[in-house]
C-alpha cells in the first residue's frame, strides 16, 4: 500500500448505516408496525409502575368523519404532554376516547336510510332500537378510521383499550352520575325556554349553538299604556308604550313590558300620540324610525312604572310592567317585550312577576291551537302576517328587514327559536347545593396555559343559565324516569337511578333500559304516591351529548387503572370552554362538588395561511392525511410543536418548509454524531468530565443549559420554547460552533487518543441527551438514533425503544460558568476571524480555511484570554497558525506558511520531524504512530 492510500484509510471518517434520506412516509409505518409488535406503550408504562401518576383524559373526539389538522395538533399536544411526563419520571397513561351519542350521528343515519324505499315507494318505518344499531355501527366504524389515522401520527397510547361512550361500563356511570346529582338536591324538571331545533325537533345545549348571518323584521310597536293612577300626570292624547323586537312571532306570548328600574323614561309627543321610551334613546329612535319626538318634560324613574299595565297590541288583555336588570340600552327603547315562553332572561323576570310560561309553539316551530289565528303556521312565515295585522290596528311604528348575527343549529345549520318546554336541568343556584358558587371558587385554585383561559372560562360559568341536560332524540344514554299516566306524576329517585345503571352495565348498555318494559325496570308493586295508580309510563328522553363527555370524570378518571382524580390537566381546544371544559366542570361540581382538573391547557384553531377557518366552501382545508402521505406524520409533529398554540395558529407551505428545514438539520447532525461513535465503548473509553478538553467541557456545559431550557419548557407546556432552543442549539452550538472545530479531531488526531475520546465522550452525551430530549416530539427520529446508536456507545443495557429509557437530567458538573464566559468572547474574535477569513476566499486569495494564518493583536483581558489558548486557537479558527501580538486590538489574516500535510490538510513549517512519515506534520506522525 503506498503512503498516500495508508494516510487516507488512516483517516477516521465518519461511519454509519443511519440513512441520510429520511423517507419518512415510507418508513414510518414500519416503527408503528414495531411499536405495535413489541407493546412499547405497554412497556413504557410498566417501567414506570410505582412512579407518581400523571392524568391527562382524552377530551373525546367526536366519532364522524376524518381527522383534520385541528385534531392533529390536538393529539400531537397530548402526545408530547404525556411522552414527557413517562420520560421525566412519572407514570402518565393515554387512553384515547370518542363521543359516540348524539345528534350528528342520528342525523346522518336518518338522512342516508331517506324517507321512501326506492323500489316500492313506500314511506319507510324503522323503530328506534334499529335507528339505535345503525348509529352504533355507524360510531364505531368512524371510531375504527380515526384510530387509525391518530396511530399513523405516531401517538402511544392504549389503542386496544380505549373508552367510547357507547360502552355499556360508560353508559352505566353516566346514570349514576345523574344519581349523585339528584342526591345533592339539584336535578329537576322544569317548564323553560330553550334553545330549540325545529329542523331536528330537539333542544340544544349552549355549545351546540353558532352564530351565523340571518335576516329578521326589525318592528318598533306600540302597546296602549293604561295607567291605574295619576302619578305621571295627565293626558290629552292616547299613550303607548314602546318596544322594539326582531321577533314579531313571540308578540301572541307577550305578557308583560320590563323597565330598567334606574333609567330615565321620558313621554314623549308624536303628533297625536304620546310615546313612552328611554330618555337616552330618543335620538337612535328617531334615527331607526324616522319619527321625530317632541320632550314633553314628563320623566320619571323605571322604578315608578313597576306593576303598572299595557294593553296587548293585539289581544284582548294586559300587559304587566315589571323591573329587569337585563334592560340595557344597547338598541331599541329601553323597553323590552317579555315573553317568558321564548326567552331565558324574560323567563327568570317572569318567574318573580308570576307571569305565565305561555309557549303556544310546537316542535316544528308551527303554532299550536292555543294561537287559533296561526294554528299551522310555521313561526317565521308567521312574522309578516303578524305585521301586517300590527298595521291594521295602527301598532306598527316602523318595520324594517335586518341582517344581524343569530343563533343557528350546529348541525342543521338552521335558524334556532327559543321555546319552553318540558326539561331536565341541573340548577346553578341552590341555596343549599350553590353549582356557579363552587364552580368558580374552582377555578381560583386551577392553572390556565395561557392564563387567559381564566377569564373565558369564568365570564361563562358566571353567565349560564340551568343546564338542560334533556334531548328528545334516539341515539344516546336514557333518563331514566316514569310518569303515572293518570296524574302525570313524575317519579325518579337515586335507589331507581342507580338499580337502571346496574342492570345497563350487565346487560350491555342503553338497550337495558330501552327495550325493557316498565314492570322489569320498576317493579309490579310500585304505586303513584299521588293518586295510588300503578299504571306508568316510561320517560324516552336521552342525555345532552356534552353530559355524556362531561363525565368522563366519573366513567374513566376514577375507574381505570392509572388514572387520578382529580386530573393533572385537560387540553383542548379553545371552543371547549364552553364544550368539555364547562361541562366537565359543572358535572363534577354537581356530583362530588370538586372540580375534575387541577389545570387547563388550552389551544387555538389551525387555520389557512390567511388566517381563515379552513372550510370545503373556501377550498383551503389542508387534510393532514395528505400530508402524511406526502411528507410523512414527523413533519407534521413537529411543526405542531413549532407553534405557540395560545395564539393564532396559521398553517402554511412556508411554515411546513421551515420545519421541513430544521428536520433535515436534526437528522443530518445525528448522522454526522453517530458517524463519530463508531468505534466508541462508553464504559471503557469515557473520559472524565474533569479531564476532558476545554472546548469539550464548554460544549457539555452547553448541553447542560439546553436540558435545563428543555425541561422547563416541556414542565410548561411550551413546546414552541423546547422546538426553537432545539433549534438553534443545533444550528448554532452544535453546527457553527461545535461540530465544526471537532472535525479535524475527530478525523486526524490519534484514534484512540485521550483528544479524540474527549470529543467522543461528550459527543455520546450530546446524541443520547438529544435523542431523549427530542422523543416526543419527533419520535420516529429518536428511536431512529436510539437503534442506529452502536451498542458500545449505550451508558446502559440496550432497550427496545427509546420511550423506555429516562429524560435527560441537568448535572452540576457539566455547569462551566467561567469556561462558558471565556469562550463567548473566544467565539465574538472567531466571528471577525470568520468574515476575515470568507473575505479572502471571495478574492480567490485562499481556498479553505487552512490556507491562512491569523495576526491577532490584542491587550489586557482579551491577550491573556488568547494566550491561554495559544496552543487551541489553531483548531478553533480552523487555520494553520495564529500569531499573538500586545496591542490595540486588530485582526489580520494572510496565506499561511508551510507545506501542506497530506493527511489533515494543515499547512506546516516542520513537515518530517519523523523519518517514516517524512510529508507529515507533528500531529499526523503521532496519530500514525
Amino acid at each position: 500500500m503506498s503512503q498516500e492510500a495508508l494516510y487516507k484509510d488512516s483517516v477516521n471518517l465518519p461511519k454509519t448505516d443511519f440513512p441520510m434520506k429520511a423517507d419518512l412516509a415510507q418508513r414510518e409505518p414500519q416503527w408503528i408496525a414495531r411499536w405495535q409488535d413489541k407493546k412499547i406503550y405497554e412497556q413504557m408504562i410498566a417501567e414506570r409502575t410505582g412512579r407518581p401518576l400523571f392524568t391527562m383524559p382524552d377530551g373525546p373526539p367526536y366519532a364522524n368523519g376524518g381527522i383534520h389538522m385541528g385534531h392533529t395538533l390536538n393529539k400531537c399536544l397530548k402526545d408530547i404532554t404525556l411522552k414527557y411526563r413517562n420520560l421525566s419520571g412519572k407514570q402518565a397513561v393515554f387512553i384515547p376516547g370518542w363521543d359516540c351519542h348524539g345528534l350528528p350521528i342520528e342525523h346522518k343515519v336518518i338522512k342516508d336510510l331517506g324517507d321512501q324505499d326506492k323500489k316500492s315507494g313506500e314511506k319507510r318505518q324503522h323503530t328506534p332500537l334499529q335507528i339505535r344499531e345503525l348509529c352504533r355501527q355507524e360510531a364505531l366504524k368512524w371510531v375504527a378510521h380515526q384510530r387509525t389515522q391518530f396511530e399513523r401520527l405516531g401517538i402511544l397510547a392504549d389503542w386496544e383499550n380505549p373508552y367510547l361512550t357507547l360502552n355499556a361500563d360508560y353508559e352505566a356511570e353516566e346514570v349514576r352520575e345523574l344519581s349523585r346529582i339528584l342526591k345533592n338536591g339539584i336535578l329537576y324538571r322544569g317548564l323553560k325556554p330553550v334553545y330549540w331545533c325545529y329542523a331536528l325537533q330537539t333542544a340544544l345545549a349552549e355549545a351546540e349553538i353558532e352564530y351565523a348571518p340571518h335576516k329578521s323584521p326589525s318592528v318598533y310597536v306600540k302597546f296602549p299604556f293604561v295607567p291605574n293612577a295619576k302619578k305621571f300626570g295627565t293626558f290629552d292624547k292616547d299613550v303607548f308604550c314602546v318596544i322594539w323586537t326582531t321577533t314579531p312571532w313571540t308578540l301572541p306570548s307577550n305578557l308583560g313590558i320590563a323597565f330598567n328600574k334606574d333609567f330615565e323614561y321620558t313621554f314623549f309627543k308624536h303628533e297625536n300620540e304620546y310615546w313612552l321610551l328611554a330618555k337616552e334613546m330618543k335620538a337612535s329612535f328617531e334615527k331607526e324610525t324616522g319619527k321625530t319626538l317632541e320632550d314633553t318634560g314628563k320623566t320619571f324613574k323605571g322604578a315608578d312604572f313597576e306593576y303598572e299595565k299595557a294593553r296587548h297590541p293585539f289581544y284582548d288583555r294586559d300587559s304587566l310592567l315589571i323591573l329587569g336588570d337585563h334592560v340595557s340600552l344597547e338598541a331599541g327603547t329601553g323597553l323590552v317585550h317579555t315573553a317568558p315562553g321564548h326567552g331565558q332572561d324574560d323567563y327568570i323576570v317572569g318567574l318573580q312577576y308570576g307571569l305565565q310560561v305561555l309557549s303556544p309553539v310546537n316542535e316544528k316551530a308551527e303554532f299550536t291551537s292555543e294561537v287559533p289565528e296561526y294554528a299551522g303556521v310555521h313561526v317565521f312565515k308567521a312574522n309578516p302576517q303578524i305585521v301586517e295585522r300590527l298595521t291594521s290596528l295602527d301598532r306598527l311604528i316602523a318595520f324594517k328587514q335586518i341582517e344581524h348575527s343569530y343563533p343557528h343549529c350546529w348541525r342543521s345549520k338552521t335558524p334556532l327559536i327559543f321555546r319552553a318546554t318540558s326539561q331536565w336541568f341541573i340548577r346553578m343556584d341552590d341555596e343549599k347545593y350553590n353549582v356557579r358558587k363552587m364552580a368558580m371558587d374552582a377555578i381560583e385554585t386551577i392553572q390556565f396555559v395561557p392564563d387567559w383561559g381564566v377569564k373565558r372560562l369564568t365570564s361563562m360559568i358566571a353567565a349560564r343559565p340551568d343546564w338542560c341536560i334533556s334531548r328528545q332524540r334516539n341515539w344516546g344514554v336514557p333518563i331514566p324516569v316514569f310518569f303515572c299516566a293518570d296524574c302525570n306524576y313524575v317519579h325518579m329517585t337515586e335507589e331507581l337511578l342507580l338499580k337502571v345503571a346496574d342492570r345497563m352495565e350487565a346487560a350491555g348498555g342503553i338497550e337495558a333500559y330501552f327495550e325493557s318494559s316498565v314492570e322489569e325496570l320498576l317493579g309490579k308493586d310500585v304505586s303513584c304516591p299521588k293518586c295510588s295508580s300503578k299504571n306508568w309510563s316510561k320517560g324516552t328522553d336521552i342525555l345532552d351529548v356534552w353530559f355524556d363527555s362531561g363525565t368522563c370524570h366519573a366513567a374513566v378518571q376514577k375507574r381505570r387503572t392509572g388514572l387520578n382524580f382529580p386530573s393533572d390537566l385537560y387540553l383542548e381546544g379553545s371552543d371547549q370552554h364552553r364544550g368539555w371544559f364547562q361541562t366537565s366542570l359543572i358535572s363534577s361540581i354537581a356530583s362530588t362538588g370538586k372540580a375534575p382538573f387541577k389545570a387547563l391547557l388550552t389551544h387555538n384553531f389551525v387555520n389557512d395561511e390567511h388566517g381563515r377557518k379552513m372550510s370545503k366552501s373556501l377550498g383551503n382545508v389542508v387534510d393532514p392525511i395528505k400530508l402524511i402521505d406526502q411528507s410523512g406524520a414527523e413533519l407534521l409533529r413537529l411543526w405542531t410543536s413549532s407553534q405557540d398554540y395560545g395564539q393564532d395558529i396559521n398553517y402554511s407551505a412556508e411554515s411546513f418548509k421551515r420545519v421541513t428545514e430544521s428536520y433535515r438539520r436534526f437528522r443530518n447532525t445525528f448522522r454526522f454524531l453517530l458517524g463519530n461513535l463508531g468505534d466508541f465503548d462508553f464504559k471503557k473509553d469515557q473520559i472524565a468530565v474533569e479531564h476532558l478538553l476545554p472546548l469539550d467541557r464548554w460544549a457539555l456545559d452547553r448541553l447542560n443549559s439546553l436540558i435545563e431550557t428543555v425541561s422547563a419548557a416541556y414542565e410548561n407546556y411550551e413546546y414552541y420554547k423546547v422546538y426553537h432552543a432545539l433549534n438553534n442549539y443545533f444550528t448554532v452550538e452544535l453546527s457553527a460552533h461545535y461540530l465544526d472545530i471537532l472535525k479535524d479531531r475527530l478525523y486526524t488526531w490519534k484514534t484512540t487518543g485521550p483528544e479524540r475520546r474527549s470529543a467522543q465522550t461528550v459527543l455520546h452525551y450530546i446524541t443520547t441527551s438529544l435523542m431523549s430530549m427530542m422523543a416526543p416530539i419527533t419520535s420516529f427520529l429518536a428511536e431512529e438514533v436510539h437503534d442506529f446508536l452502536p451498542d458500545e456507545s449505550r451508558a446502559e443495557n440496550k432497550k427496545d425503544s427509546v420511550f423506555l429509557l429516562p429524560f435527560p437530567q441537568a448535572n452540576a458538573s457539566w455547569a462551566q460558568p467561567t469556561l462558558r464566559d471565556e469562550f463567548e468572547k473566544l467565539f465574538t474574535i472567531r466571528a471577525s476571524v470568520s468574515r476575515l477569513l470568507e473575505e479572502m476566499r471571495r478574492d480567490k486569495k485562499i481556498g479553505a480555511s487552512l490556507e491562512a494564518q491569523v495576526h491577532i493583536t490584542a491587550q489586557g483581558d482579551e491577550i491573556s484570554l488568547l494566550k491561554k489558548y495559544a496552543d487551541f486557537l489553531c483548531e478553533f479558527f480552523i487555520v494553520s497558525k495564529v500569531n499573538l501580538h500586545e496591542g490595540l486590538l486588530d485582526i489580520k489574516v494572510a496565506a499561511a506558511p508551510g507545506d501542506k500535510c497530506p493527511r489533515c490538510w494543515y499547512y506546516s513549517e516542520t513537515l518530517g520531524t519523523h523519518a517514516d512519515h517524512p510529508a507529515l506534520c507533528p500531529k499526523c506522525t503521532g496519530a500514525m504512530t
